[in-house]
């Protein structure tokens, strides 16, 4: 790997020394010569890729091993039964602050343009960086309820997101998700006991870098995602709508919440999963 480098290196160097001795506009377009350089060198650059190995942990916030089982407020929550199964995730980078960029001579807004050789889904009109690199399938974590790696905020399940695609330099913006199955079983007991069923299908996550994390990966602590199961039920900052206070003024004692029965709550939980911070955490940024 350090030859490949040195050897990328020694490209590199010797291109611009090539584009700095070049007399650009005695033969031909000069700016067209001009930029068929620059590529060459962008080329070069953005060529490079890491390695990076995501989890997702996915516990409640209380901090002790059992993760199946919270208290919010008066509320007393336990994760009966669980099946969640993530469909895909990828992920969207920024290039390396320092960069080389080339301004489009033919754009009248000046647009910078940064050529990038990646190989995944396009998105139309931000540049060639934005690409989405990730992985797609069935991807299961097991009962969620149950403790398999203690994290530096305690016990969680965790989930390997491998094999993950080498991914180029530069900062982390975005996370991108699906699952096709979040089906979660609750026992709440508030004086008496609610047995709810939620069903999520097909449900979509986002998650903003919160910080610059940089490509390579150099934290000591690993590249993760917390996925807090107390945060679907709780009361997200700035809603007047508590969903536990919601669920017991339904007089029956078992409740399913999805999509077509009891839309309010299936409502308030979907944006509490949509909400920063609320339900998906980076915690490489913690």
């Amino acid at each position: 790997m350090n030859t490949i480098f040195q050897y990328k290196r020694i490209c590199l160097a010797f291109l611009i020394i090539i584009f700095q001795a070049c007399a650009f506009g005695t033969i031909g377009n000069s700016s067209g010569e001009e930029s068929t350089e620059l590529q060459a060198l962008f080329r070069i650059l953005d060529e490079r890729r890491a390695n990076i190995s995501p989890w997702i942990y996915y516990s409640d916030d209380q901090g002790d091993s059992d993760i199946g089982t919270f208290d919010l407020g008066s509320y007393h929550v336990e994760l009966t039964d669980n099946e969640l199964v993530l469909e895909n995730i990828s992920m969207l980078f920024q290039a390396p602050k320092n960069s080389l960029s080339v301004q489009s001579e033919t754009s009248s807004s000046s647009q910078v343009h940064i050529f990038h050789s990646g190989g995944s889904e396009p998105i139309p009109g931000t540049g060639s960086y934005a690409q989405r690199y990730g992985i797609k399938g069935s991807f299961s974590p097991g009962d969620i309820s149950v403790s398999n790696f203690t994290s530096l905020t305690g016990p969680v399940r965790r989930q390997s997101l491998s094999p993950f695609p080498a991914v180029p330099y530069g900062t982390l913006q975005h996370i991108y998700g699906e699952f096709s199955k979040l089906f979660l079983t609750f026992e709440i007991t508030n004086g008496s006991t609610k047995t709810v069923h939620l069903e999520l299908r097909e449900a979509e996550i986002q998650v903003e870098a919160s910080c610059d994390l940089e490509i390579p990966y150099k934290k000591q602590t690993p590249f993760s995602i917390g996925f807090r199961t107390d945060g679907l039920l709780s009361q997200r900052p700035g809603s007047s709508f508590s969903i536990l206070d919601g669920i017991f003024s339904l007089p029956s004692s078992e409740i399913t919440i999805n999509d077509f029965q009891n839309a309010n709550l299936y409502a308030e939980i979907i944006e509490n999963l949509e909400t920063s911070g609320q339900v998906l955490v980076l915690y490489s940024c913690l």
